[in-house]
């Protein structure tokens, strides 16, 4: 049986949340995750993610051109990557600043994404958004877990 790549974004996505929740799996445990105290993981991983949703806004702004909103977008694709590579360099001297930056930059990117697929009136695929809107919000919980740890 041969998966659809409808199929295969969703599952993608959604295993994207592992590391996520491995990662603060450990922080309670207070173990280790490869060698690394879990909160560093929590960080790199998320700073990852973050810049890899820049690189998908980059692209959703150049499938836009037309609309003014691209040109805001692109320079917030940009943005969003170098604060999450700056995070990354001071992560660990400020695990709360770095979590509080992070989740702010998945809810700006979740915001920016929609305004986007919203003024193109941008609804293929249907399930594109609705994903979106569940998995921002899991990670915003994910990161709130984080700050409580």
């Amino acid at each position: 049986m041969t998966s659809s790549p409808n199929q295969i974004m969703t599952r993608l996505a959604y295993l994207g949340l592992a590391p996520f929740a491995l990662s603060l799996i450990c922080i309670w445990a207070d173990k280790t995750l490869f060698g690394l105290d879990a909160h560093t993981v929590f960080i790199a991983y998320s700073a990852v993610i973050l810049s890899f949703l820049s690189g998908i806004l980059w692209g959703n702004a150049i499938d836009h051109m037309k609309t003014s909103l691209s040109r805001n977008a692109l320079l917030l694709s940009n943005l969003f990557a170098l604060i999450a590579w700056g995070v990354l360099l001071h992560s660990p001297e400020s695990y709360v600043w770095s979590v509080l930056v992070l989740l702010f930059g998945f809810v700006a990117i979740w915001f920016a994404e929609k305004k986007i697929r919203e003024v193109e009136k941008e609804n293929s695929p249907a399930d594109y958004q609705p994903m979106r809107n569940k998995l921002t919000g899991i990670v915003a919980i994910f990161h709130l877990v984080a700050l409580a740890s």
